[in-house]
């Protein structure tokens, strides 16, 4: 689906990464007429593309913000091929384009699930300057959470120490988010069915407290804090972004 589906306007731009990466992003138009000038970025999660992920943050466009979303490298229309490495290099650009595109504005980043943990380590790199970042259903590190996933099966109970050996330990979010200085926002299902509620509270755990608020739904969605029956969760975050 693209935004135009769902009546919203939107253009298409190519974000350079290197000589042979080049992310596709799209540019949603607000609809409504803006109260303040603020935009967001989404870093989406890991299954499919922004052609599905875009309809999770589409009503910030109705109230006004400036809303981009982009696909990694080897996601859609985004050249490349997918590394955890290589989609932190994804981040960094995309960010470094998101300040330069709204040099004026309040700028927001979301990321949901793997987003979040992109997002994370891609703001320490970038440098660039946000005023707040929304995480919603994501988690500390890629070990643990598949840790926490084999320990769900009894299955796997035996095998809970492949991780340590199958997976690297780079990048994690949870080793640089001490060093994010801005306002974090979580948003967490307690019986979210594919990140533990307890993966989320250890990167909540490891950012600054005074910045940090994490509201805990009694649900069992997986990226779901935004579907339109949860309007505390949309008001929540509009009341963030100063809205």
């Amino acid at each position: 689906m693209t935004p135009d589906k769902v009546h919203l306007a939107y253009t298409e731009v190519m974000i350079p990464v290197n000589a042979k990466v080049t992310l596709n992003a799209w540019h949603i138009m607000p609809t409504a007429p803006k109260a303040r000038l603020v935009a967001v970025m989404q870093f989406h999660g890991n299954a499919e593309n922004r052609s599905t992920h875009f309809r999770s943050v589409a009503w910030l466009a109705e109230a006004g913000v400036d809303v981009v979303t982009f696909d990694y490298r080897g996601y859609d229309g985004s050249t490349g091929t997918p590394s955890r490495s290589g989609l932190i290099e994804d981040g960094v650009a995309a960010l470094k384009w998101f300040e330069q595109k709204f040099p004026d504005h309040k700028r927001f980043v979301i990321g949901q699930s793997l987003g979040g943990a992109v997002s994370i380590p891609s703001i320490v790199k970038s440098g660039v300057k946000l005023d707040g970042i929304v995480l919603e259903s994501t988690f500390h590190s890629y070990r643990g959470i598949a840790r926490m996933k084999m320990a769900s099966a009894w299955l796997f109970w035996p095998f809970q120490w492949l991780p340590w050996i199958l997976l690297s330990g780079d990048e994690d979010p949870i080793d640089v988010a001490s060093q994010i200085m801005v306002p974090v926002l979580g948003f967490h299902d307690r019986y979210d069915p594919v990140v533990p509620l307890e993966a989320g509270k250890l990167l909540y755990d490891a950012l600054p407290d005074a910045t940090t608020r994490i509201l805990i739904s009694d649900g069992n969605f997986h990226v779901g804090a935004f579907n339109e029956d949860r309007s505390d969760a949309r008001q929540a975050v509009l009341k963030f972004i100063g809205l």
